[in-house]
């Protein structure tokens, strides 16, 4: 069942943001086996992503094992909030 996945990271910043994507990591997300789409910016309190996955282990394996090493001390992550994907549609890539 496809999912989107919502994350709140509070404290964290566009900086971080921009790091992750000069890393090469957002590249490495684009090729990650059931991801489909991310969109984040950042809120008051830190930064939030959105992507639309496959499924749920899909996007969770893909965190355990590409984001979860990088994440500065003192940044605690909220758990991600899972929904399912009803519908989608597209129109053209922003960034």
């Amino acid at each position: 069942m496809a999912v989107i996945m919502i994350h709140d990271t509070p404290g964290a910043t566009k900086a971080l943001a921009q790091g992750l994507k000069a890393s090469g990591t957002l590249d490495e997300l684009a090729k990650a086996p059931g991801f489909v789409s991310h969109v984040s910016g950042p809120t008051e309190t830190g930064y939030r992503v959105i992507e639309v996955w496959d499924s749920q282990a899909s996007h969770e394996h893909w965190y355990d094992t590409h984001i979860a090493p990088m994440v500065p001390p003192g940044i605690e992550p909220a758990t991600p909030q899972y929904l399912e994907l009803t519908l989608e549609t597209t129109a053209v890539a922003l960034a």
